[in-house]
C-alpha cells in the first residue's frame, strides 16, 4: 500500500553531517524521498509535533533538544512506508537498535542528552493518523 510519512533528521544527525548517509539508506530500502527541508524548529512548532507527550516527565527536555539546532524534514513515499522506516531507523533507544538500522549503525557512545533527553538521529511516523498530521506541519 503507497504511503506518505514524515522523516525527521534531528538536531544530531545534522549536525553530525548524517544527512546523506541517511537519505541514502531510505532510498536504498525502496522509499523515495519527494520533499525535504532543512529548518530550526520553533519551540511553537515542536509543541506541536510532539503533543502527544505534553503531560510526559521528559517533554521540556525534548523540547529543548529538538531546537537546539537544525532539522531536516522530509516527506518519504513508498509501498508500506511507515513499517518500512520505522524498521529501517531501529528501536527508539539507540542502546537497543539493531545493527543494520540507522540507530544501531549510526549513535554515538552518549546517547543521552545533559537533561536526559535520548538522542536517537531521527523521527519517523507512527501511524497514517501521525504522518498526516505531522506532514502538515511541515509541508501544508
Amino acid at each position: 500500500m503507497l504511503e506518505k510519512t514524515l522523516l525527521m533528521i534531528k538536531p544530531d544527525g545534522v549536525a553530525r553531517g548524517l544527512e546523506d548517509e541517511i537519505l541514502k539508506r531510505v532510498s536504498q530500502a525502496g522509499l523515495k524521498i519527494v520533499a525535504r527541508k532543512k529548518l530550526q524548529l520553533t519551540i511553537e512548532q515542536a509543541t506541536e509535533h510532539y503533543a502527544v507527550h505534553k503531560d510526559k516527565p521528559f517533554f521540556p527536555g525534548l523540547l529543548k533538544f529538538i531546537t537546539s539546532g537544525s532539522v531536516l524534514a522530509c516527506e518519504v513515499q513508498g509501498d508500506k512506508a511507515i513499517d518500512k522506516l520505522r524498521d529501517l531507523m531501529g528501536e527508539t533507544n539507540p542502546l537497543e537498535a539493531e545493527p543494520g538500522t540507522i540507530r544501531g549503525d549510526l549513535r554515538e557512545e552518549n546517547v543521552r542528552t545533559p537533561e536526559g533527553t535520548i538522542k536517537n538521529l531521527v523521527h519517523g511516523s507512527d501511524s497514517q493518523e501521525s504522518a498526516r498530521r505531522e506532514l502538515g506541519i511541515y509541508f501544508s
